[in-house]
């Protein structure tokens, strides 16, 4: 499988399982905050080389295992991306060229602006530089 085909599978992928949230910012310990954006996919632990492939050709986010929350339930593993330099910098040009025209693809527009409209009004931390894509 070519690396292009590879990346429109796994847009396919995301336009099935994947999720796109927006919660208000938490505040940490130190008194900064943590962005509420977050792009998941939850699946059924035994389709956890999945959610790996995923993040291995990402290169961001985490994988983590949760046990079935009831005995009908399958154990869980969700792979996620929290970190609005990941997001902005990864999730979103990937999902701009791959994610194929659905429902998920307008849901991933809307929360797109809000996380671009976000990222622009929040400072920059001192030495750091910031890439956004265009919208």
């Amino acid at each position: 499988m070519t690396a292009r085909s590879l990346a429109d599978h796994l847009g396919g992928f995301v336009a099935a399982e994947g999720t796109f949230s927006v919660h208000p910012d938490r505040p940490r310990a130190d008194r900064t905050h943590r962005s509420g954006f977050r792009f998941a996919v939850a699946l059924g632990a035994r389709d956890t080389p999945s959610v790996e492939l995923l993040q291995d050709f990402l290169g961001v986010g985490r994988v983590r295992q949760y046990p079935r929350r009831k005995e009908h339930y399958d154990d869980e593993v969700v792979f996620a991306v929290r970190a609005l330099d990941e997001l902005t910098g990864v999730v979103v040009p990937f999902l701009d060229e791959h994610l194929p025209p659905s429902h998920k693809r307008e849901q991933y527009l809307a929360w797109r602006q809000q996380l671009l409209a976000y990222d622009a009004e929040r400072p920059a931390r001192a030495g750091w530089s910031r890439r956004r894509p265009e919208p």
